[in-house]
């Protein structure tokens, strides 16, 4: 489901689009909103996996940069590492026949890069299937919804030695719409950080030229769970114990107004909608 209204029907060119997505880690709008929750595994005895259950496997958050539907699986912050690693060191980016787009990788790279927080490659596959699996209903504040899964299916070049991921053709259409985000060199960095929490925030900030935010705001914002005031101060402990790793990303925490800083990474670069007229990502997107 797809509302949204281009502006006198301006078609992307494949280039455009390849370019696109081949210099972008990520879209803005999936790390503004929850959609891989700030943790490696959500426990089934906990309040999210409880009202996933009791939802119908649906998970639903709202937060002021719009509300998000997540069905079929809880993704993770792990889901979300592989899928910044398989943007930052694909082999090759195409348009197959059929015009769908597929990224290429080499899996064992992948996996070196993940280090001691990967498994093993069945695991990697099961991780791949369990994003493809997960239909995302995406709303913005401006009334446009985008359903989509990311991945549509695993594929496998036999003759270059390559697997990849195709991209379901709603997901391209929401990364051609939207503002995308290159961090690729920060990734490295990104995954040395041990706390899913703290790689959620630091993507989250990631997002944005300039913030100030906070810290009750940033963990709704972020999906964290807010029901239990136990492990909301946990999290907030953790947050005052990080001020060092979160400053290295130019995050800066004042624990004594709880307000979160930020002022942009040098080294993150934005792309603009290529479906707009305006191709220039206004500040007001970005603040």
């Amino acid at each position: 489901m797809n509302k949204m209204k281009k502006q006198k029907n301006y078609q992307p060119s494949l280039f455009d689009t390849l370019e696109k997505i081949e210099k972008s880690t990520s879209t803005i709008d999936e790390l503004r909103v929850p959609i891989f929750a700030p943790v490696i595994m959500i426990a089934k005895n906990s309040g999210t996996y409880k009202e996933f259950i009791a939802n119908k496997n649906v998970r639903k958050v709202k937060t002021k940069w719009g509300e998000v539907e997540i069905r079929n699986r809880l993704l993770t912050q792990i889901h979300k590492d592989l899928l910044d690693l398989i943007f930052s060191y694909a082999k090759e980016t195409r348009r197959l026949e059929n015009g769908k787009i597929v990224i290429y990788f080499s899996q064992s790279e992948i996996m070196r890069h993940y280090g001691d927080l990967g498994k093993n490659l069945k695991w990697f596959r099961e991780k791949l299937s369990e994003i493809r699996d997960a239909v995302i209903l995406y709303r913005d504040n401006k009334g446009n919804e985008f359903d989509f899964n990311i991945i549509a299916n695993k594929a496998f070049d036999f003759e270059q030695d390559m697997f990849g991921i195709i991209l379901d053709d709603a997901y391209v259409k929401f990364y051609e719409n939207g503002l995308s985000i290159d961090y690729k060199n920060n990734v490295p960095e990104l995954l040395k950080v041990g706390s899913p929490l703290l790689r959620s925030i630091i993507r989250f900030f990631f997002t944005h030229n300039s913030l100030n935010l906070n810290v009750d705001d940033v963990l709704h914002t972020i999906g964290f769970p807010m029901e239990s005031t136990r492990t909301v101060q946990l999290a907030k402990k953790e947050l005052k114990e990080s001020q060092d790793i979160l400053g290295q990303f130019f995050i800066n925490y004042d624990v004594s107004k709880r307000i979160f800083y930020y002022k942009g990474h040098k080294s993150v670069s934005f792309l603009p909608s290529i479906t707009k007229e305006d191709k220039e990502p206004s500040k007001e997107r970005l603040s």
